[in-house]
């Protein structure tokens, strides 16, 4: 039986990564397991740690503590992208950090869901077709080359940041919703009623 976990924070997923000395952020780690979700893949814990450990090109393998807390907050973004009320928020920095910051840390999480999403669905899927998905990852793509620069911190620049923030969020489940596997729909649907 494997230790259940919190979920991590930003900071103490930030700490485990860098105990470890890896080069990723804990937004990036926490986007591309939401990329692998909204994709349609689920994955067993093993399968999970082992795609993580070679998407942050690590020679040495993630310890216990880190294992434990990727899986439950893989399994706390699988339930939030799948509930009935709009719950998801990605893991980046909150308000108490500088507007750069969290520029930075969207972008680096959109990086991560790219990177998830790409890995998860071939780029002849069929699905990819499908209404406004290409749009949609387009979208992302730019907001990852947004960057993060802003020594004035206006309102305005809070709000664009906020709105960049919201429309990721629901991107996000969007996409979820377009590529999950179709018995989780059933099962969604037969709650429902």
């Amino acid at each position: 039986m494997h230790p259940v976990a919190p979920v991590p924070s930003l900071q103490s997923l930030n700490q485990m990564l860098q105990d470890l000395q890896l080069v990723v952020t804990a937004c990036e780690v926490h986007g591309f397991v939401t990329g692998l979700l909204a994709a349609g893949v689920r994955l067993n814990r093993q399968q999970l740690i082992k795609i993580l450990e070679a998407h942050t090109e690590t020679n040495q393998a993630f310890d216990d503590a880190l294992i434990a807390s990727v899986w439950q907050m893989q399994l706390a973004t699988l339930e939030a992208l799948g509930a009935s009320e709009i719950i998801f928020v990605p893991l980046i920095p909150t308000d108490d950090y500088t507007l750069t910051e969290r520029v930075i840390g969207l972008a680096d999480w959109c990086q991560g869901l790219l990177a998830g999403f790409g890995l998860a669905v071939r780029g002849d899927d069929a699905r990819l077709r499908k209404g406004d998905i290409q749009e949609t990852l387009q979208d992302i793509v730019n907001i990852v080359h947004v960057g993060g620069d802003f020594d004035s911190e206006t309102e305005e620049d809070e709000q664009a940041y906020v709105e960049l923030y919201e429309f990721v969020r629901l991107a996000v489940i969007h996409l979820f919703e377009e590529m999950s596997p179709s018995e989780e729909h059933r099962a969604q649907h037969e709650q429902l009623h």
